[in-house]
């Protein structure tokens, strides 16, 4: 019997991300909720249009998609 390892097909390996973790304080929050509806909604914001408008250091691209993302599962909840 084989014992169970990383290599089954449809596993893969997690590779941490080298950016760092960004906390996403009401605050900043409700700034990036404001730049969206300025944007004309999620429909039409892109978060390269975003993060431009927010313009907040060490903001990066990636931390704008993940937050679309997670706003759009809450209000889907």
């Amino acid at each position: 019997m084989k014992s169970c390892s990383s290599d089954r097909i449809g596993v893969r390996q997690y590779n941490k991300s080298e950016l760092p973790r960004l906390r996403w304080t009401p605050e900043l929050h409700r700034y990036f909720v404001q730049t969206v509806e300025i944007l004309g909604g999620r429909n039409q914001a892109t978060p390269k249009k975003i993060l431009q408008m927010m313009g907040v250091k060490g903001l990066k691209i990636s931390h704008i998609k993940s937050h679309l993302q997670f706003v759009a599962r809450s209000d889907h909840s």
